[in-house]
């Protein structure tokens, strides 16, 4: 290989890696997922799953003002996860803190959902597992 080659490709993987370590990083859009979660209806009983350090929903949206169940199965075994609602992204005023737990397992939390708007959800445990929480 050409001696001009190597520090184009090293230079081209290294950029490569920076890109990918830094795509999915730039936070959620709770905007944009309200938008897309415009026709669901609201709900009491809502559900969520975790597996792979992943959640299986990035929206969640609950009728505002009422006493909502969240029933969350984390089936990440030996992983602790939780839900946790935040008033926004910046998770520094909390709105709910669900138990974190250890997969594989189900818990239900029960909580009163804030007045119609959109919130933040995250796994305390791994900020980069979230989502909207819609009410209205």
């Amino acid at each position: 290989m050409p001696k001009r080659i190597l520090p184009l490709l090293s230079l081209a993987f290294v950029t490569a890696l920076l890109l990918a370590a830094c795509g999915g990083g730039g936070g959620t859009d709770l905007a944009d997922l309200a938008t897309r979660a415009a026709g669901v209806e609201p709900s009491t009983s809502l559900s969520i799953s975790a597996r792979s350090v992943k959640f299986d929903k990035d929206t969640l949206v609950a009728k505002a003002d009422a006493d909502v169940v969240v029933r969350f199965e984390n089936r990440d075994g030996g992983v602790n996860h939780n839900v946790a609602v935040y008033t926004d992204s910046s998770a520094r005023t909390n709105l709910f803190r669900g138990d974190l737990f250890e997969g594989e397992r189900t818990m239900e939390y029960r909580f009163r959902a804030p007045a119609a708007g959109v919130y933040y959800f995250r796994c305390d445990a791994h900020p980069n597992m979230n989502g909207a929480f819609i009410t209205k």
